[in-house]
């Protein structure tokens, strides 16, 4: 099994909160089975229920009571209360509305049993338990692997340190950056790295990425009130590949047949899927408030899946900066995937001007400290960089952050009107680690 950062936060969590139902979140495919699996290996039992087979739905009647479906539960699956240590397991309990009202008893009850839940859809019930104070449960979502992740399941444990230095040796940077590259060529979800880890060869792995797709779509049908739906929903999702990273319209995506109306829907419920998010602006450098009456940015879940079915790989591939394809687009999708990835709660940010028929953008802003940083994902001498320095000039600080190819560095520039700023750069596999590296080059700069 691949190594996950956050098997650790899993640990700690049943062992300080033993009584607190998990519910772990994740789009479909991306190892939240394969965690919880995991964590029940440490249990002297695991009982497993699958809320995706009718057999295990038909547990949670709703004429049944919190006690008979607990004693239902070991007695058909031949545990004994007795036993010890034990974890229940509910796998995709979005498809059980009564498993749900069940689970949340359980925070309430305060069992002598720890109970994990998985869920790759958020449904109106799912959203109720995770918003309901009266019995809290703990959540967290799972996203495909990190750049890290990735590094640990490779194996080459001198470049994963060298990742992990701040700065980074100047040594590991080319290798670093070729295995950045590979990670962006086929993404991170799971099957499609183990798989290659295995077997170090690309072609094979189609028919790993068509499987999901297909699993994906078997998902969305299920919560699908209609064929109509479905179809909508359905082709929306295939449409959005080419489309990641870039700011889209509604009316007519994907050169579709459908209104704004009905994509927004589409898109809607393809968030609750986890498949992807609507990404929209801020327009201060100050606040940290978007504006849903802009236009979104759309962040797709994946970036392996992004280029597989945009058909790109092999453009990919040959490239030795990500930049210089398809106007740096699959950079900028995978570093959202990657600084997404660092939150508890994944949140993305990007900047335009206020000011009418302004172009100014900025791909992301971070927030550090009390700050806004703005960080652009361009080659290119700071001299050409017009929206950095737009943000810069209204900004109350004087510091940037730039990701591409190149190797780290700092410099001292100014805006167009004349404001003075540093700018870091750093190779764009450094992209989890930003605030890493904020602390000391603030200090460096301020010094």
């Amino acid at each position: 099994m691949i190594q996950r950062t956050i098997h650790e936060t899993l640990l700690a969590h049943f062992k300080d909160h033993s009584g607190i139902p998990l519910l772990i979140t994740g789009a479909k495919r991306t190892g939240k089975t394969t965690m919880s699996s995991w964590i029940g290996e440490s249990y002297n039992q695991m009982i497993l229920l699958d809320m995706e087979t009718a057999v295990d739905r038909q547990l949670f009647k709703p004429e049944k009571t919190f006690e008979q479906i607990l004693n239902a539960v070991f007695f058909l699956r031949n545990n004994s209360l007795a036993q010890g240590k034990t974890l229940i397991f509910l796998r995709e309990i979005q498809h059980c509305p009564e498993a749900i009202s069940w689970f949340q008893r359980a925070a309430a009850d305060s069992l002598p049993y720890s109970v994990v839940a998985t869920a790759s859809y958020i449904s109106p019930e799912i959203i109720f338990l995770m918003t309901n104070q009266d019995n809290p449960t703990a959540s967290i979502q799972i996203p495909p692997l990190t750049f890290l992740e990735f590094l640990q399941a490779y194996q080459d444990n001198p470049a994963l340190i060298a990742f992990q230095e701040v700065p980074v040796p100047l040594s590991a940077y080319q290798k670093l950056l070729n295995y950045f590259h590979l990670y962006s060529l086929i993404g991170g979800m799971p099957e499609i790295v183990n798989s290659y880890m295995t077997n170090r060869n690309l072609k094979g792995l189609s028919a790993i990425y068509e499987d999901i797709y297909e699993s994906i779509l078997k998902s969305i049908a299920s919560f699908a009130p209609s064929v109509k739906t479905n179809n909508l929903v359905s082709e929306t999702f295939q449409n959005s590949f080419p489309f990641a990273a870039t700011r889209i319209i509604f009316n007519h995506f994907g050169n579709s047949i459908y209104r704004s109306r009905e994509i927004a829907g589409a898109f809607r419920t393809l968030e609750k899927h986890l498949l992807l998010s609507l990404v929209y602006p801020i327009t201060s450098t100050t606040a940290n408030v978007c504006d849903k009456l802009k236009s979104p940015r759309l962040q797709i879940f994946d970036t392996g899946m992004v280029n597989y079915f945009s058909g790109i790989q092999m453009e990919l591939f040959n490239s030795h900066d990500m930049n210089a394809i398809f106007k740096g687009q699959i950079a900028k999708q995978v570093v959202g995937q990657e600084i997404a990835a660092t939150e508890i709660k994944p949140v993305l940010n990007f900047w335009i001007r206020k000011k009418l028929q302004s172009t100014a953008e900025i791909d992301f802003v971070i927030p550090y400290n009390d700050l806004l940083i703005p960080v652009i994902v361009k080659s290119g001498e700071p001299g050409r960089l017009r929206s950095l320095h737009q943000f810069i000039d209204e900004a109350p600080h004087p510091y940037a952050v730039r990701l591409s190819a190149e190797k780290l560095s700092i410099r001292q520039t100014q805006t167009i009107n004349g404001k003075k700023f540093y700018l870091l750069n750093l190779p764009y596999f450094l992209a989890s680690k930003i605030k890493d590296h904020l602390k000391g080059f603030i200090r460096l700069s301020t010094g």
